[in-house]
């Protein structure tokens, strides 16, 4: 008996340790993932490249943060409710690193480092029901034109202007034009907003979404997911209006339809994609030349082609061939200021000359390397970017030629 007494005072200090111990750590557990009914679930990337770029004045070389796919981290999760029903948070903060659609000519930093809330809504959806959203989250608009199964969009995608956005227009006198490479194209893409977003259950792989916020901004939209016959498809269609002038998503009133689909063939990794949009403006500006004139239409077809091979034990190789045509991106320009008369001056026009329209094209080529046991990727990717203006004369009007601009870029994606 006393033996066997000693024996369980003794066991009985060592269990008080060892659950001491286990309750720290269980502890220590709930703090990163959430408490007994919500989840929590951290995650993220970062994607850091060179971009060497090439005005025709001028060459340099910078280390930047990838804005095709931005450096982030969420936290994410939920709970379920009842039978078929469940709700959930969704927190994303992207980095601004220095941002490659951010750097210039004269800034190698961009506007600095920093954060931006991109995502911060909470969500309930039923599975028959649908899914509600509220909050700072996607509109319907925002990746519809960003489809792609090429495994390649971390160095080229439909958004151009995320590389050397920012980089001015040169003529080839080396003078500077006015005008930067991002505002005479872009994928019309809808990002993120405060708003109330719907989304239907999916059906024979559709989903039907609608979004409004932001103060008069709506944006409706069909998507579609499957495969079938050795290939895969990802195909969206959307539509939004926006007359929200006052905040930051629009200077006029407009409405634009955009989509994009992307196919796959599983066999041989052949793949395609094309992207296009249209914007009607409707809202008039005062021109360079005095008068009231609502911009042109503007338009862009965005097309890719690339093969997704196995060709090492790292993980999937994708190769791709990229070109990009918009149109009429600068048609009417905003000269209430008084900045569009000395725009067209710096073109080789004279008094009373006007931008009446742009053509921009850009193509290019590159290789992505995945590299599955790090959730890593490696690219390298080259650009060409064109563009052309028309300009408007009660006379002939002499203009510069204007430089191409390229780009290289190297850089890897990690991913936790």
């Amino acid at each position: 008996m006393a033996g066997g007494a000693a024996t369980a005072a003794d066991l009985g200090g060592d269990c008080c340790a060892d659950l001491e111990e286990r309750i720290a750590e269980l502890e220590a557990t709930a703090a990163r993932k959430g408490n007994r009914k919500v989840s929590l679930s951290i995650s993220g990337q970062i994607n850091k490249m060179l971009l060497a770029w090439d005005d025709g004045q001028e060459s340099n070389a910078y280390v930047v943060g990838n804005k095709n796919d931005q450096s982030f981290f969420s936290f994410t999760g939920d709970a379920k409710i009842a039978e078929g029903w469940s709700a959930g948070y969704d927190i994303t903060i992207r980095l601004r690193d220095d941002l490659s659609d951010d750097v210039s000519q004269d800034a190698d930093n961009g506007s600095g480092d920093g954060f931006q809330m991109w995502q911060a809504h909470w969500w309930i959806e039923g599975e028959k029901a649908g899914k509600l959203s509220v909050g700072l989250a996607s509109r319907v608009t925002d990746t519809a034109p960003e489809n792609d199964l090429s495994e390649t969009a971390v160095a080229a995608y439909a958004g151009v202007q995320d590389i050397g956005g920012a980089f001015e227009l040169r003529t080839s006198s080396g003078a500077p034009v006015g005008l930067a490479w991002g505002d005479v194209y872009n994928h019309f893409n809808g990002d993120t907003a405060n708003l109330v977003r719907y989304d239907t259950p999916e059906l024979a792989g559709f989903v039907a979404s609608a979004s409004w916020g932001e103060d008069d901004i709506w944006d409706i939209g069909l998507r579609y997911e499957g495969d079938g016959g050795g290939f895969k498809l990802a195909a969206t269609i959307a539509y939004t209006e926006i007359t929200d002038t006052d905040g930051a998503f629009a200077d006029l009133d407009q409405s634009t339809l955009l989509g994009s689909a992307a196919i796959l063939h599983e066999a041989t990794g052949l793949n395609f994609l094309v992207s296009a949009g249209v914007r009607e403006f409707d809202q008039s500006v005062v021109d360079a030349d005095g008068a009231l004139r609502t911009p042109d239409d503007a338009k862009f077809v965005y097309v890719k082609l690339g093969w997704l091979a196995q060709l090492n034990g790292l993980g999937p190789t994708g190769f791709y061939g990229e070109y990009g045509w918009f149109k009429d991106y600068v048609s009417a320009v905003d000269d209430s200021g008084g900045d569009a008369s000395a725009l067209v001056l710096d073109l080789g026009g004279v008094a009373g000359d006007r931008i009446g329209g742009s053509t921009a094209e850009v193509w290019g080529f590159g290789v992505v390397q995945h590299i599955e046991a790090a959730e890593m990727q490696l690219y390298a990717g080259y650009r060409v970017n064109e563009v052309d203006f028309e300009i408007v004369s009660g006379g002939a009007a002499a203009t510069n030629e204007l430089e191409d601009f390229h780009t290289v870029v190297f850089g890897s994606k990690i991913a936790f």
